[in-house]
């Protein structure tokens, strides 16, 4: 197993602008010992039959990592940085729109088990999730047929058509009706075939919640009504940038950036596909 500094370190890459900082924001220790534990149980297995334990990536709010057992199965242990905010409703949403997805028929990974807050063995926030096993389309697109990327498009069109189809009865985020208190008067959302009652409850958007707005106490959601949304900022026509008071000047560099163009290149059409 990896040392425990490498599972609690970022150690994907470095910035250039107030490292040590970002570091610090993505230190996240935590008991493996429990974490294992944990994850085992959500499998209906034990701690001594996991395998492997390593780190599988780091993204901007997470660090996940690779769960492996004496069967050969494989899933996944993820866990917020310290600088995600604000973690327990973050966590307790992803959940439940994840969940609320495939009662509905979305391909998207398992959930085995999480925990919205710290106080538990591990002493972090997680999820235990499915591995998706596949191929990165970056990697192989190029490689497909006209015919091949046709119908891949076509299946993501359907995909995202079922999603634009999904009704709710107020904005928000989603969330599993348990996990939040009363008094956060949730909008109940109707499921298929889940057999837990989900809901829309605050909004976690990082931009009702970045730095010191994560301590205001101010109305995020859920909003039952379009005409809340523009309470405290009443609809206006949108306004003109600023280019749009140079135009003229605008229009002029842009024919000389065409005649530019076609002294250097004696045929513009060439390398149109």
């Amino acid at each position: 197993m990896p040392e425990p500094c490498e599972l609690f370190e970022y150690t994907t890459g470095k910035w250039i602008y107030n490292d040590a900082l970002r570091h610090r924001e993505r230190r996240r220790a935590f008991n493996v010992s429990e974490l294992k534990r944990l994850a085992a149980l959500a499998v209906q297995q034990k701690e001594d039959d996991i395998a492997g334990f390593e780190k599988l990536a780091e993204g901007g709010f997470n660090r996940s990592f690779k769960i492996t057992m004496r069967d050969g199965f494989q899933f996944v242990a993820r866990i917020p940085y310290p600088v995600t905010e604000p973690k327990f409703l973050v966590v307790a949403s992803e959940v439940a729109t994840i969940d609320f997805l495939r009662s509905h028929g979305i391909p998207v990974p398992k959930i085995f088990g999480y925990s919205a807050v710290a106080d538990n063995p591990a002493g972090t926030e997680y999820i235990f999730m499915e591995l998706v096993q596949g191929q990165n389309l970056g990697d192989i697109w190029f490689t497909l047929s006209e015919q091949e990327r046709i119908t891949l498009v076509m299946k993501l069109v359907q995909l995202e058509t079922r999603l634009f189809g999904l009704q709710f009865p107020a904005s928000g985020s989603l969330y599993y009706y348990d996990d939040l208190p009363a008094h956060d008067y949730p909008a109940i959302v109707p499921s298929p075939s889940s057999t837990r009652r989900f809901c829309i409850g605050p909004d976690t958007s990082l931009g009702l919640w970045y730095g010191k707005r994560l301590n205001l106490s101010v109305e995020r959601g859920p909003c039952k009504k379009t005409e809340i949304l523009w309470r405290f900022s009443p609809p206006e026509p949108q306004k003109r940038l600023r280019i749009s008071k140079h135009l003229d000047d605008l229009s002029n560099l842009f024919s000389v950036f065409a005649e530019r163009c076609t002294i250097t290149s004696p045929n513009p059409t060439s390398n149109i596909l």
